[in-house]
């Protein structure tokens, strides 16, 4: 796998979190403190 540059790096990140905003429930529920701990850990939140 060729390392990536900085730009293609921020553009494979962004589209990281645009995944994770449309997999979005649009009625949340409450995360329990060992998913907040183990999101915090993968550094989503």
């Amino acid at each position: 796998m060729k390392k990536m540059t900085k730009k293609e790096k921020e553009a494979y990140e962004a589209y990281e979190a645009y995944k994770d905003r449309l997999s979005m429930p649009e009625k949340p529920i409450k995360l329990t403190k060992e998913e907040v701990e183990q999101l915090k850990k993968e550094g989503r939140i």
